[in-house]
Order: structure tokens, then C-alpha cells, then sequence
């Protein structure tokens, strides 16, 4: 997701970004679709610019109990700070990141996706419910019964 310095001096309200991540390096998790969705509002701010928005955590999951795929898709809030001295930033409500002067444009997939590797649950489950598998003969409970004696 590159973002170009003259829209950031321009400024921008609820811009939609979509970025393929299917050749990124060291990629710990898949998303839907080899997507990185988001939407941000920019803003000039003392020292640069802040991005206010938000990630799609379309990040696809093994289930803890059935270990079936399943994503959330719900939204991470996510707020940056994009400047040229970050040592000045006293804001520690966002993730400051280096913008040297010279720099017509800069990326912040990488960022965006350390934001939604923080956001990992520590348990992944498909559904509050999910009965998982049968310990027995490991069928899906979720899709049908199985005739083992529990």
C-alpha cells in the first residue's frame, strides 16, 4: 500500500486501499484472498501527517477445536504517524513511522501487517459454539454426529 507525499498534503477522507500481499516475505499468516484492505484519513499534523482508520483483519485462521479456515473480518483500528523526526512525536496513541523529506511516497504494508499480527487471539475458534472433533474417530462435530461412545 504505497501512499504518495502529494496526497498526504492534499489530505484525504475514508480512502480505500487495497494491496496484494501474496509475494511478501516472511508472511506469517494468509489473508483472504491475498488482500490487505483497509481505509484511512489523512491529516497534516506538527512533524508530518497522522492516518487514522482502520484494517480489514481478513487474516484466515486454523479453528482451535475443528481446524477449519475461518476469518473474522472484522475491523483494526489503526492510527499512524508518519514524520521526518520521530524522536519529536509525543503522541504515543499511534504507531510513528520514519517519512525522511526526500521521500515521494512510502509503503506501509509491513506496518500494517505487524498491526494485525498483534491482533492475533490467543485462541482461534470459528464460533463460540464449535463442538470441534471427535476424539474418537476425529469427524467434524460441527457438520454431523459421529457413533463413537463418548
Amino acid at each position: 500500500m504505497k501512499v504518495l507525499r502529494s496526497d498526504l498534503l492534499t489530505g484525504f477522507k475514508n480512502k480505500l486501499f487495497e494491496s496484494d500481499v501474496e509475494n511478501i516475505d516472511n508472511l506469517s499468516f494468509i489473508l483472504r484472498n491475498n488482500k490487505l484492505v483497509c481505509s484511512f484519513t489523512s491529516k497534516i499534523a506538527k512533524n508530518g501527517f497522522k492516518l487514522n482508520g482502520y484494517i480489514i483483519n481478513n487474516v484466515v485462521y486454523d479453528c482451535d477445536r475443528c481446524l477449519e479456515p475461518f476469518s473474522k473480518d472484522n475491523k483494526v483500528n489503526a492510527k499512524l504517524y508518519l514524520s521526518n523526526e520521530v524522536s519529536k512525536i509525543e503522541d504515543n496513541s499511534y504507531e510513528t513511522i520514519f517519512l525522511p523529506d526526500q521521500s515521494n511516497s512510502i509503503d506501509l504494508v509491513k506496518t500494517l501487517i505487524e498491526i494485525l499480527i498483534v491482533e492475533k487471539p490467543l485462541k482461534n475458534l470459528c464460533s463460540s459454539i464449535c463442538k470441534g472433533l471427535c476424539s474418537n474417530c476425529g469427524k467434524n462435530l460441527n457438520n454431523r454426529t459421529c457413533s463413537c461412545v463418548n
